[in-house]
């Protein structure tokens, strides 16, 4: 974690800030730094989650990826940064209203001055952006407005949830407040990777929270929507017109992965 810590103090982060403002301030670099992406899933990479192999993939690589990469890796960091935080795991409502695969969004569970607070900058292009209170006040993103409540489900007694257009909140996941075994998350990995109802194991998709809006890419369009309400779609005339944005909007590793995807 050096080299991470090292890159954050860098960018401007310190101590002396609140506790609420500093992980604010890691969330927006993670998502800064970390797109959600499922190329991994795509080759059907077998590795197990570990420290050593997050690091290499995501801090070295310079790559993403999804829930049970991305907020492992903003656990070990917030936990060496001094932060109590801890793993847990939610089941996503998808947008037909229907759960998705039971317990396989991976988040971090977090007290800040006694509180309890979750982290979570691996759910698509849906990022708070900031620590979300338990029964606390709503945080605002250019991703929407969000809150985490107590709320019972058939999957939990915690939901955190989004507003919509009309102004109804509805219920994004939900969880029990239990932590979650560190080996819990290569049985998300392979559920997601292999699970013939996983979303993310039959075509491209990376996701971004951007500060002035949110970004999503697939392997026909490159799609972005802004805080004011402007949406903009560009097409991919070929392969290369794909490989050119990726490599310039997230990272030259993250395009050569996909590069590699393609030839299969």
């Amino acid at each position: 974690m050096d080299h991470l810590v090292k890159k954050l103090k860098e960018s401007g982060y310190t101590e002396t800030w609140p506790p609420v403002k500093r992980v604010s301030f890691v969330l927006q670099k993670f998502a800064e730094w970390f797109p959600f992406e499922n190329v991994d899933a795509l080759l059907g990479d077998q590795e197990n989650i570990t420290a050593e192999f997050l690091t290499n993939k995501m801090v070295r690589g310079q790559r993403g990826g999804l829930c049970y990469e991305i907020n492992p890796l903003l656990l070990l960091l917030l936990q060496e940064l001094g932060f109590e935080a801890q793993l847990g795991a939610a089941t996503i409502k998808n947008n037909d209203d229907n759960w998705a695969l039971d317990r396989t969004h991976a988040l971090v569970l977090l007290y800040l001055e006694g509180e309890r607070y979750i982290a979570d900058s691996g759910f698509g292009n849906r990022l708070a952006l900031s620590p979300l209170p338990l029964d606390g006040k709503e945080v605002v993103s250019p991703a929407g407005t969000f809150r985490l409540r107590t709320h019972k489900t058939e999957k939990g007694e915690i939901a955190m949830e989004g507003l919509n257009d009309e102004g109804q909140w509805f219920v994004c996941y939900a969880f029990d407040w239990e932590v979650v075994p560190w080996e819990k998350l290569s049985d998300m990995k392979q559920t997601i990777h292999t699970h013939p109802h996983s979303p993310f194991n039959k075509r491209l998709l990376i996701a971004r929270t951007l500060p002035d809006g949110t970004q999503s890419i697939n392997e026909e369009r490159r799609h972005t929507k802004w805080k004011d309400g402007r949406e903009e779609t560009f097409s991919f005339q070929d392969i290369q017109s794909l490989l050119h944005t990726v490599r310039h909007t997230c990272s030259p590793a993250l395009a050569t992965a996909i590069e590699k995807y393609k030839e299969q």
